[in-house]
């Protein structure tokens, strides 16, 4: 019995769903990190500048 063959590009695709897993579970790491720190900052210019970060990083 031989192995099945996958379809042309089957391998490519997989990979692009984990690799968005992946940088979706990143995206998400960081939200909380971000949410963290702002709820942590003890003064409100501190969550302005946390905010203004939050909003300049690439996602």
């Amino acid at each position: 019995m031989g192995r099945r063959s996958r379809p042309e590009g089957s391998e490519k695709a997989m990979s692009s769903i984990v690799d968005r897993v992946r940088q979706r579970r990143l995206i998400n790491r960081q939200n909380r990190a971000i949410d963290r720190a702002w709820m942590t900052a003890p003064t409100q210019s501190m969550r302005d500048e946390i905010a203004i970060f939050a909003q300049r990083r690439n996602i």
